[in-house]
């Protein structure tokens, strides 16, 4: 992923694009280059909360599609009950998150695995979690989303391996699919997703980046 910033009016901004070293024949968004405008003097305005002091919500959704596109904001859905790392941070170092505003045709939080998988904390304990992934190239790779209670020990986990690849005879076609961990042991406070590549038939496409568009918990009791 390359990296460029500019200036402008309303403050100084960055364009973050995959090259063409990924492979652009192999590439789902809308237009052959994913572009993330994003402006530092610009800061966005947090969404009304999907609860209320004093009122149970059972079951929580964000939909990144609230927050717009560049630059996210980790605290963003703090009164929903999530936050975020200030960072993302694997292999290849630390980065800041993006919002993706047409990721296979919604706006989808962007992970790539050398910079970590994509981890959220709950401010309250959540007994359901689930979420829409897409990839954002062709081929095949293996997800995995885990759940962690408030110490940090691992309650549940899933994997899924999906193959969104137009030269694969297991292509399943281009779309979001559902990560879940319904019905948790105990509660939980945190959550990890994370990636790994598999193959493709596209030969530059040597790693899978992937979106989240939406996330949707239950909180442990109902408790608000």
């Amino acid at each position: 992923m390359s990296a460029s910033r500019f200036s402008n009016a309303r403050g100084t901004c960055s364009n973050t694009s995959w090259n063409a070293r990924d492979n652009l024949s192999g590439f789902f968004l809308v237009g052959l280059l994913l572009v993330l405008p994003s402006c530092s003097g610009e800061a966005p305005t947090g969404p009304e909360p999907s609860f209320k002091p004093g009122v149970a919500a059972r079951q929580v959704t964000i939909d990144f599609s609230s927050f717009g596109e560049g630059t996210f904001e980790p605290d963003f859905y703090r009164r929903d009950g999530i936050r975020f790392p200030s960072q993302r941070c694997g292999s290849a170092g630390c980065d800041t998150w993006s919002i993706a505003f047409a990721f296979q045709g919604d706006h989808a939080l962007l992970g790539e695995n050398f910079f970590g998988p994509i981890e959220g904390m709950f401010t309250r304990p959540i007994s359901s979690l689930s979420m829409q992934v897409a990839p954002g190239l062709q081929g095949t790779a293996l997800y995995v989303l885990k759940a962690f209670d408030a110490s940090g020990r691992l309650i549940s986990t899933t994997s899924r391996t999906v193959t969104q690849d137009s030269g694969d005879p297991e292509d399943s076609g281009q779309g979001y699919f559902t990560m879940s961990l319904p019905n948790l042991s105990r509660p939980a406070k945190s959550f990890s997703l994370d990636s790994d590549f598999v193959r493709s038939t596209f030969p530059l496409n040597t790693n899978i980046p992937y979106g989240v568009s939406s996330i949707t918990y239950g909180h442990w009791g109902g408790a608000p």
